[in-house]
């Protein structure tokens, strides 16, 4: 009977050249990780621990996608530890990327278990390296209640170099609902002035938290000159945040005659979903309904491409009855025209209005 390795003989195949070692020793440790021997998790977890907040590991990246994936609950005895490591391999990897990412999912684990952490993790929101203070700009988003008192420092890394701010634009959304008055309007000082996935991720933000507080029957937030920043955003590239701006121009009404037209316009938006998504607003904004529901209903006719009857159907899925009631009628005669899937679709959406 062969010898079972043992987790630093796994560790050592863990940097190997050959990529069916590692592969190997990747699921092995992991295993171990998971294993209900709590003795044996303990041990796997320490060693792991230790060669991650080694200065010349090789593993790093390897190390903290395991722990990420598989070290849960972290044991309250190796959390001192396991900071420091991650704080120290941190370091040594780019600020942006699937590493830090694994290494913030880390330190949320840790901080999850024993809150107190973050008062340890405090001195790294300034760190001088870039790969650090992201690290912890997404901590941040990813705790959640236990981190509110930490906003502020997240505010600061707001303005710290792009890789930085768009982690924090991200945990920024992701704690929006658990302090929206204070949130909102940052992310729409963002919406203002940023430019590519931050803009992005601020509206897609702030459309998650509009869209909540609706359904849940609650106010809207403050959203200082929001209109204003959509409408530049209309003139953004891409058609991701072109669609995120139109979407919540149709939610956050009543709507100026500028933003009305901005909206009109964009039913010749190239993108169909683009074009699609504006064609909803209008109709939540009670805007004359017939330039809205002639784009829909020529999108889902049956001679339409399946990218456009896909475009209209997303952005009709997505709609209250009351608005939807409004464009009964143009579905109605759509399902009498069509076959397949799309009729299939547009028969669900008319049986939910009852």
């Amino acid at each position: 009977m062969s010898r079972v390795p043992t987790v630093e003989e796994w560790l050592a195949r863990l940097a190997s050249r050959d990529a069916g070692a590692r592969e190997e020793a990747l699921e092995a440790l992991g295993e171990s990780l998971g294993t209900g021997d709590a003795d044996a998790r303990e041990r796997t977890a320490r060693a792991l621990l230790e060669e991650l907040g080694r200065s010349g590991s090789k593993v790093v990246g390897p190390l903290l996608a395991l722990l990420q994936a598989c070290w849960w609950p972290p044991q309250p005895g190796l959390i001192a530890t396991a900071v420091q490591a991650v704080l120290e391999a941190v370091t040594r990897v780019e600020a942006e990327g699937a590493d830090v990412e694994h290494a913030a999912q880390v330190l949320a684990h840790v901080c999850r278990v024993d809150p107190s952490q973050l008062s340890v993790l405090e001195g790294a929101f300034g760190h001088p390296q870039a790969s650090v203070r992201s690290a912890m700009a997404r901590v941040v988003g990813r705790v959640g209640q236990p981190a509110l008192p930490w906003l502020p420092r997240l505010f600061a890394l707001l303005e710290d170099e792009e890789p930085v701010a768009i982690a924090a634009v991200e945990s920024l959304g992701s704690l929006a609902p658990l302090a929206p008055d204070v949130a909102a309007p940052l992310l729409v000082e963002q919406v203002r002035k940023a430019e590519g996935a931050r803009l992005y991720l601020a509206i897609l933000s702030l459309r998650s938290l509009v869209e909540e507080r609706r359904r849940n029957g609650q106010s809207l937030p403050r959203l200082p000159d929001l209109e204003p920043a959509l409408l530049r955003t209309l003139e953004e590239p891409e058609p991701p945040s072109r669609l995120e701006a139109v979407a919540l121009l149709g939610l956050t009404g009543p709507a100026s005659p500028e933003a009305l037209t901005a909206l009109r316009d964009s039913l010749k938006d190239p993108s169909p979903f683009v074009a699609a998504h504006a064609a909803v607003a209008l109709l939540r904004l009670g805007a004359p309904p017939a330039e809205a529901l002639f784009l829909l209903k020529g999108q889902l006719g049956p001679a339409a491409a399946p990218e456009l009857q896909g475009a209209a159907l997303s952005a009709l899925t997505e709609v209250e009855p009351s608005t939807l009631f409004r464009a009964k009628g143009m579905l109605e005669s759509v399902v009498r025209d069509s076959t397949g899937p799309t009729r299939d679709a547009l028969r669900e959406l008319l049986d939910s209005l009852g």
